[in-house]
């Protein structure tokens, strides 16, 4: 039959329900030997159907014509020519349907019959879903899907994807700018495009539905975006660095801004959660259409439903705000390369007017994005903290609107004026009235000490005036008039307080005072860098490293706020630099976090000259180091500081994500990569280093100093053990990334020598595979002094990830160095069953001519063809298959693999299976 299309027919609910509800209509068709047609998956939109429908669809040949003209059994006539039925109806035009395969059929009896899948329905009365609306598009899948049943077939998607197979060959290197890498990929659209109409179904649809056209365009642009995604992406993150690192910069110094900042309704605030866990997927769709759909439905998300459960669409005053919003928290680090990428290779959409909703939405993005970058939130050029307002001056100081403070809702109606409030003195601080701020908190001080100096020493009077039976009637009359109001001299009640010290509850703040945030005036400084006014501080004794409600110094802050003047000062002056706060963050952490490349330096250069430990490698709760966040945010100035300071990029948070995975672009990974191995020095005792001893064996020094010896063999090699762990990561870094240069680097094998050992082999062989000539040792010379086969901590040897990532160059070079083929993981897998399960083909034919073994186990009792089996990889399957594999063993679940394949439906696999059962004779039972 034409074409490839192909579905379970047991699972059509049509063919389901003829045989389960009408069933004497079924059996009738099979003892008769009449076709049976079932309308495709999805040609139908009800599951609920008459027996009229059913018979429609049942063709009796006719007596003359019996291979060509039919009757159906609600007596239309149906003729069949060239896989096509068209049925005779009695007003309009012939009803044609496409027959997409034939399907055999056994009863339990034997008795064979036919099953044709046909591509829509053959009773014109049918609910038919011809009706094909961009709407309907909201997928890869629903793309796929449209151009595999309108053309009958996937030869349509089998010529785009030699398209793009060819455009790979051609540009080998991808262009460095958006204008010539747009043009190139819309030529490719053009090609893709081109070839699809040339299928002569979609061609002749086409030409009678604009709205099918339409989509069509759609489809093959997305289906091309989604097998290019991957190598396209990538070079549009490299163009877009800067940008993308500058957006994030100001988004990250945004990351405490709240709702009610941005003015949002608050019968939106139940919504945003939903429409920000929306936004936060459009980094996971390949495509344009639906990166597009993804900002539409978190847009949706935020309109409201009236009491008529009724959408009520928003105005752009009121949307906008919310998506600024909805970005800011979203916590992706490449909005920048996601606008490029859906504004510049939409060819789809190109030329259809104000109209289209895509062109609206794409351009709502980018007006947000600019409204970031243009720091219009911001405030002032340094970034202020959520808490406080950042336009205070001096002149606007006594007129500014303030909200309240722990300070005001405890004060009562004695409290003399405005200089007794916290906030005041907040205020002089973000106003950087450092004359004003000293001289209150230090006369505030004073007047603190003396209250507390007069509340002691009418205690002591008082107690005195008790045991001298009253000799002094005289002195202190004032002190003895207080204290004979008392309850007694010593006591503490409310009432009593209050008699003692009123004014006590008068006292106005001092330099240790702090808010419901538990933030200091130090703090307060920090937040807005006034350096003058932190120095004053420090200088009347705030405590250095006092801590907020999330445990951050004023350290944390100058570092997060980018403040390098202030942090300088704190760190002179004592503040802690490893200091952790509630999530574990340290200042280097927050620093580079918001792009802060000042603070970071500041940070490095202090530790260094001031004899410091800065842990440049440290984690946070996530398990996130300083250069995590460097390498996710595309900082690529901090992330080269960092490495040249020691950073590791190899060090796995939580989630088994190191900074390569971060990455977004070239630019940073290049940097990562950049960064050389440690060197390791080795201590070694020599005889000059120990005196002259008469040693004897019995000589207690000669005995201590070999169990010296001993232990210092035993450290060198524990270290020599932590080393190999860290230098195989690395390696497996290198590998995943495909860097096979850098993964001999580290191995200490010289590519260089084995590409030009290739060449000559290339021109001049061996003499014969045993040879031990010097030519010959000289070409396979590839030693290391690494142990290639050394392992992860999960039982990963190179050669296993090498397998994995399909790089078949190195899979050479290390069989080369004495790799051993059939190594185990934990999880008892070896290099080939990898190599299956990724369906890397050229990588499994290189471990099996070097002797891997076909058979090999892994502890499920999976064989490699088991792995293929279930994955469905036909190119491994068939590879598999020609090296001889046994396909009658069984897994720990007592299935072989064809059994595997067929769980799976993958009908391919199990044919290949198939063929080479019989080709060997082998009988396998179903």
């Amino acid at each position: 039959m034409e074409g490839a299309y192909d579905e379970i027919i047991s699972d059509n609910p049509f063919f389901i329900q003829l045989k389960n509800e009408y069933s004497n209509v079924f059996q009738h068709c099979i003892s008769q030997s009449w076709i049976i047609c079932v309308p495709r998956i999805g040609s139908l939109n009800t599951r609920v159907f008459t027996v009229e429908d059913f018979c429609a669809h049942v063709l009796v040949p006719s007596d003359e014509l019996p291979e060509t003209h039919y009757s159906t059994l609600t007596e239309k006539q149906v003729s069949v020519a060239n896989k096509v039925i068209t049925l005779e109806v009695t007003k309009g035009l012939p009803l044609q349907s496409h027959i997409l395969f034939e399907e055999t059929f056994y009863t339990e009896d034997y008795i064979k019959y036919k099953v044709w899948c046909v591509e829509s329905p053959l009773e014109p009365n049918a609910k038919l879903d011809n009706t094909v609306t961009k709407d309907c598009l909201l997928s890869i899948n629903d793309c796929i899907d449209l151009l595999w049943t309108q053309a009958a077939g996937r030869q349509v998607l089998d010529q785009i994807e030699q398209n793009i197979q060819s455009f790979i060959k051609k540009h080998s290197t991808l262009p460095t700018a958006i204008a010539p890498l747009r043009d190139a990929v819309s030529e490719l659209y053009t090609q893709c495009l081109q070839s699809t109409l040339q299928n002569r179904r979609l061609r002749e649809k086409c030409k009678t539905s604009k709205h099918l056209l339409e989509n069509i365009k759609l489809s093959v642009e997305s289906y091309m975006q989604h097998l290019l995604f991957d190598l396209l992406f990538k070079p549009i993150c490299t163009i877009c660095a800067y940008e993308d690192s500058h957006l994030n910069k100001k988004i990250r110094n945004m990351s405490d801004i709240q709702l009610r900042d941005l003015d949002i309704k608050k019968e939106l605030y139940h919504a945003v959660p939903k429409a920000k866990q929306i936004l936060s997927k459009i980094d996971t769709y390949n495509t344009v259409l639906e990166k597009v759909l993804c900002l539409k439905q978190a847009l949706n998300a935020i309109n409201k439903i009236d009491d008529s459960n009724n959408i009520v669409l928003l105005t752009a005053d009121d949307l906008l705000p919310v998506f600024v919003f909805l970005l800011i928290k979203s916590g992706l680090p490449n909005w920048y390369s996601q606008l490029k990428y859906m504004k510049e290779f939409r060819f789809s959409g190109v030329g259809k007017g104000d109209g289209d909703e895509s062109d609206f939405l794409i351009t709502t993005l980018e007006a947000v994005i600019e409204h970031i970058q243009s720091g219009a939130l911001a405030g002032p050029p340094n970034p202020e903290s959520y808490y406080y307002e950042s336009d205070l001056t001096e002149d606007n100081l006594n007129t500014s609107k303030r909200r309240g403070s722990l300070t005001e809702s405890i004060s009562t109606c004695d409290t003399n004026g405005r200089e007794e409030t916290l906030e005041y003195i907040f205020d002089l601080i973000k106003a950087n009235n450092s004359e004003q701020v000293q001289i209150l908190l230090e006369k505030n001080q004073k007047h603190l000490n003396s209250i507390q100096h007069e509340r002691n020493a009418l205690k002591f009077n008082a107690l005195d005036n008790m045991d001298n039976d009253d000799d002094d009637d005289d002195d202190d009359d004032s002190d003895t008039e207080i204290y004979q109001k008392l309850c007694h001299p010593l006591c503490n009640c409310k009432k009593c307080c209050s008699k003692i010290s009123k004014n006590l509850l008068k006292t106005s703040p001092t330099v240790s005072s702090r808010d419901s945030h538990g933030l200091t005036p130090l703090h307060v400084a920090s937040v807005h860098g006034k350096a003058s006014v932190v120095e004053i501080l420090i200088d009347i004794g705030a405590q250095i490293n006092a801590t907020d409600l999330n445990e951050c110094t004023p350290l944390h802050y100058a570092a997060s706020r980018g403040h390098q003047n202030a942090l300088l000062l704190l760190l002179h002056s004592g503040a802690s630099i490893n200091k952790e706060n509630i999530d574990k963050n340290t200042p280097l952490h927050m620093a580079v976090n918001n792009g802060h490349l000042n603070c970071v330096k500041a940070l490095i250069y202090f530790a260094e000259h001031g004899r410091k430990k800065l842990k440049i490698n440290c984690t946070n709760e996530v398990g996130n180091t300083p250069l995590h966040l460097a390498s996710k945010w595309g900082y690529e100035g901090i992330a080269k500081l960092l490495i040249e300071n020691g950073a590791e990029p190899s060090i796995q948070n939580r989630n088994n994500k190191t900074a390569f995975d971060y990455a977004h672009n070239l630019k940073i990974l290049q940097v990562l990569k950049s960064s050389t191995p440690s060197l390791y020095e080795y201590i070694h005792i020599t005889s000059t280093d120990i005196k002259t001893l008469n040693c004897k064996t019995d000589n207690p020094v000669t005995l201590k100093l070999n169990h010296l010896k001993i232990k210092n063999n035993e450290a060198n090699n524990a270290s020599k053990t932590v080393e190999n762990l860290k230098r195989i990561e690395r390696i497996l870094q290198a590998i995943s990334y495909g860097d096979v240069k850098l993964a001999c680097f580290y191995m200490n094998i010289n590519y260089e020598n084995y590409a030009n050992a290739k060449s000559t082999i290339n021109k001049n062989p061996s003499c014969h595979p045993l040879c031990e000539c010097q030519f010959c040792k000289k070409t396979h010379q590839t030693i290391s002094d690494f142990d290639v086969n050394f392992t992860d901590s999960n039982g990963f040897t190179a050669l296993h990830y090498a397998s994995r990532y399909g790089l078949d160059e190195l899979c050479n070079i290390l069989v080369l160095n004495k790799s051993n083929v059939n190594a185990c993981n934990k999880k008892g897998q070896t290099p080939l069953h990898l190599a299956a399960i990724n369906n890397k083909t050229v990588v499994i034919s290189c471990l099996l001519d070097n002797g891997a073994n076909i058979n090999a186990l892994d502890l499920s009792g999976n064989t490699p063809l088991h792995d293929a089996s279930e994955m469905g990889n036909i190119g491994a399957t068939k590879v598999l298959l020609n090296y001889g594999p046994n396909i009658t063993l069984l897994n720990g679940s007592q299935k072989s693999a064809i059994d595997v394949a067929k769980e799976k439906l993958h009908l391919t696999v199990i044919d290949l299976i198939e063929k080479y059962a019989n080709k060997i004779n082998i009988h396998n039972p179903v």
